[in-house]
């Protein structure tokens, strides 16, 4: 993906759309979790005594070796209802991890194996080095990349120091995980296994060690695990690892390219309200969750039910290895997560020791750098295998990196670091909001642990009251701090500068590391009391801007730039949300005169409107034919006219060419000119601004409607006829089957966002990234009123009925009603209980 943006920031970076970052607001990025090519993690089959208590072994191969350690005894109780959401019910969090493990398995077995052979580092091991990148990014084949970043970032210390972190609870958990998944392993066996598994020599039993890896790929994804190609390009000068004998080093263009194909890869994302007593029809708690994700992969979200009988009861759906529920709800409250843009990452810059670059100078003090070695196993084409490796070097101010502009020299050298890197709280974390009897001990627990490693908490619970939290592990860097310690330009263009992922910080001095706050879990992070937080009975929003805005009537202000930046431009996904809520609810002296129901927010979360379309298309009508002013017009703007005025203003199945001709107008103009606006951004109106287009001004004019024409150009290039609609151009492939799929591009401010593409060169656009767990919760007298769909449907299996059943219900828009109580579940139709136990 090319990165998108279409606003001008007041910033001195770029203000990110959902396929884009940068540090100042932070826009996250997809991983080598997201990507089938990216994996690999530490030594293979060890499991450094962490406490692989099932006895599972680690074989090489398919065969599963596993007997009951004494004291490890699990069982379960796994109902299915419609579209294969499992209802699970155990007597502790032993028996919970081992039910989700044996559900999860029969539904996704092979998407969780696969990940595995990436976080043990073993891609190369088994598929081979993979492909150089085409852009130029970095001198290593992308398995062999990855690998020795997992490696690296799972040794065995760190797996080590993450397991003996984690509360009781949760390692009864993975153990349980762990057992359950290969309960099913041992039963169907190797040949029994799906097709793009079975058989396959690197599916093996899982182990606890592989759920901690899993647990640190996911804290890293939209962090560290970006950086992964440039991690492996950094070396000494003059000094090369043995990985990378074969490639030159990467030119200084090839590897600013490659930084902005990192900044441009799409993100996790989201949209989400929750609206209180003032707002709501019935006077309580609304909470709609709309997480953006991938279609395929181990970001693959999955649907769940988990109840310990007088301890936890909640329902949603979670991510592959997680035997929690991630995004849900519970009798008493819901809640939901975007994607924050608050840093986890900064570089720093670090002078060299002049005799030495491998040592570096700390005020005046010359410091040895750690080399640590990495080696991964490699196929060759004619089947050998041989080794590569490659030296990290690790420093206090993080691991030294090559990126973009920023290169080893004998002067200078660059690293980075994460501030999830040290975060092993995620399960304890959302183990805790799981367990939360109330929103008080929900937000107490997010603010006590900061473990959410990369999204803000929106929740409402049915007593009416809202709560926004955007609380993750961010670096300890104050305003002050930040200008006092901001590289200046020293050896590095200034204008390259602002293509950086993160803040480039001074690393010459003990100032400008990471402060520390007693008050927080973790050294060099903020404390969660400190972080941004909102408590409303009207409502709270967020669509992956910072916390500025989560409610206009009460701004959230004065925090770190790191943290949240205010008077910043908004995504159109946020003024799209913003703009509708305040329609909606027609407020006056701050508070809503109307109020709005679930069926109105469910409505308008699939009603695929184009928000961009409001703001632009009147004036490239304009410039039509037979308006005032027109010139002679040419054929193809005659079309895209005739297009334009004729689409529904919609991202929907019926929607005509007009979509396609705005998507290819805004990702090809827009983005390259933001001077067309009519009316710039304004901070004092960021939910109206920008809008308009300049044509009355012949210049602006002229730009607009060139790339009117070459729209059309460029559409019927890639296949799309004027009699198609979306629907028969943007769909999901399911076995034989082609599902048409609603929703359209971030940039056109579609909040049913969805990204696809072309995969097979027939014009036909595959859906691969956007709404995935849709969630609308609301509360009434009788408990909670549960819809959703699980876009891409619960099982990658093709033989499975829940293959694409949801899949189909979304495109028709037909939400599924959750059941919840035991009244609700026994209701439904073939429900058998199956007990499972060892």
């Amino acid at each position: 993906m090319n990165s998108r943006d279409l606003r001008s920031s007041p910033s001195t970076f770029a203000r990110p759309s959902e396929s884009r970052r940068a540090w100042r607001l932070g826009l996250c990025v997809s991983t080598a979790a997201a990507l089938a090519a990216c994996g690999g993690s530490n030594s293979g089959g060890s499991n450094f005594g962490i406490g692989i208590g099932n006895g599972v072994g680690s074989s090489s191969g398919p065969g599963v070796q596993e007997s009951a350690a004494p004291g490890n005894s699990y069982k379960a109780g796994i109902r299915r209802t419609a579209h294969g959401i499992p209802h699970i019910e155990a007597d502790d969090e032993k028996g919970i991890g081992y039910g989700v493990g044996y559900a999860y398995a029969q539904d996704n077995f092979c998407v969780l194996a696969e990940h595995l052979v990436t976080v043990r580092g073993e891609r190369s091991r088994y598929f081979g080095e993979g492909a150089l990148p085409a852009s130029g990014q970095g001198t290593l084949p992308a398995n062999v990349s990855s690998d020795l970043f997992y490696r690296q970032h799972n040794d065995d210390a760190s797996l080590r120091t993450a397991w003996s972190a984690y509360s009781e609870p949760v390692k009864a958990m993975f153990k349980g995980f762990a057992a359950g998944y290969n309960r099913y392993l041992r039963e169907t066996g190797a040949a029994g296994l799906p097709e793009s598994c079975n058989n396959k020599t690197w599916v093996r039993a899982v182990e606890e060690a592989d759920l901690v890896r899993l647990m640190r790929d996911y804290a890293a994804l939209n962090g560290l695990a970006d950086t992964a190609p440039f991690l492996a390009q950094a070396s000494p000068p003059g000094r090369a690892g043995s990985a990378a004998k074969t490639a030159p080093q990467p030119s200084e263009q090839a590897s600013q390219t490659a930084l902005l194909a990192m900044v441009g890869k799409p993100s996790t994302g989201s949209n989400a309200m929750a609206l209180g007593s003032d707002a709501t029809a019935n006077g309580q708690g609304l909470v709609l969750g709309n997480p953006h994700f991938p279609w395929a992969g181990v970001l693959r979200l999955y649907q769940l039910h988990l109840t310990i009988p007088g301890r936890m009861d909640v329902m949603g759906a979670s991510l592959p290895g997680l035997p929690i529920v991630g995004i849900g709800f519970t009798r008493d409250f819901a809640w939901t997560h975007t994607t924050n843009t608050a840093a986890r990452l900064t570089l720093h810059q670090l002078r060299l020791d002049p005799a030495d670059p491998t040592r570096y100078m700390v005020d005046g003090k010359s410091k040895a750098m750690e080399r640590k070695v990495s080696k991964v196993d490699v196929l060759e084409s004619d089947g050998r295998i041989a080794a590569r490796e490659h030296a990290y070097y690790a420093t206090d101010f993080g691991t030294v990196i090559a990126l973009g502009p920023l290169r080893w020299d004998s002067q200078y050298a660059y690293t980075v670091r994460d501030a999830n890197t040290d975060n092993h709280r995620l399960a304890d974390q959302w183990l805790a909001m799981n367990q939360a009897r109330s929103l008080d001990e929900l937000k107490d627990s997010v603010l006590r642990i900061v473990g959410n490693p990369w999204n803000n908490t929106l929740a409402a619970d049915a007593g009416g009251r809202t709560l926004f939290m955007s609380a993750t592990p961010t670096p300890n860097i104050s305003e002050a701090m930040l200008a006092g310690c901001e590289v200046a330009g020293a050896n590095v263009d200034p204008e390259a500068l602002k293509s950086l992922p993160a803040p480039l910080l001074r690393g010459d001095t003990a100032r400008c590391q990471w402060a520390n706050d007693p008050a927080a879990p973790q050294a060099g992070i903020f404390a969660g009391k400190l972080l941004p937080l909102l408590e409303r009975h009207d409502y709270v929003q967020n669509s992956n801007d910072s916390a500025w805005l989560t409610n206009p009537q009460a701004p959230l202000e004065g925090f770190s730039p790191l943290v949240s930046i205010a008077g910043s431009q908004q995504g159109l996904r946020t003024r799209q949300g913003l703009a509708w809520l305040q329609a909606t609810l027609q407020p006056r002296n701050g508070l809503p005169t109307r109020r709005v129901s679930q069926d109105q927010v469910e409505a308008m979360v699939l009603d695929n409107r184009v928000y961009l379309a409001e703001l632009v298309l009147a004036d490239m009508l304009s410039l039509c034919p037979g308006e005032s002013g027109s010139p002679q017009a040419s054929a193809d703007l005659k079309q895209a006219c005739s297009a334009l005025q004729a689409w529904d203003r919609t991202a929907g199945l019926d929607a005509g060419i007009g979509y396609g001709y705005l998507e290819d107008f805004a990702l090809s103009f827009l983005r390259q000119t933001p001077g067309a606006w009519r009316v710039a951004f304004d901070p004092a109106d960021p939910v109206n601004t920008p809008r308009g287009l300049r044509v009355e001004q012949p210049e602006v004019a002229a730009q607009v409607r060139e790339a009117m024409e070459a729209a059309v150009r460029n559409v019927a290039a890639k296949g799309w006829a004027p009699s198609q609609r979306w629907g028969d151009i943007q769909g999901a492939t399911r076995g034989a089957r082609r599902i048409p799929v609603p929703g359209g591009d971030d940039e056109l401010g579609v909040y049913n966002m969805m990204i696809s593409v072309d995969t097979k060169g027939n014009g036909l656009r595959e859906a691969v990234h956007g709404t995935s767990y849709l969630q609308s919760v609301g509360f009434t007298a009788q408990g909670p009123r549960a819809k959703a769909f699980l876009a891409y449907s619960q099982s990658t299996n093709p033989d499975s009925a829940w293959f694409a059943d949801q899949t189909e219900r979304f495109a028709r828009r037909e939400w599924v009603e959750l059941p919840f109580t035991r009244a609700q579940i026994d209701a439904q139709t073939d429900t058998a209980l199956k007990v499972i136990a060892e």
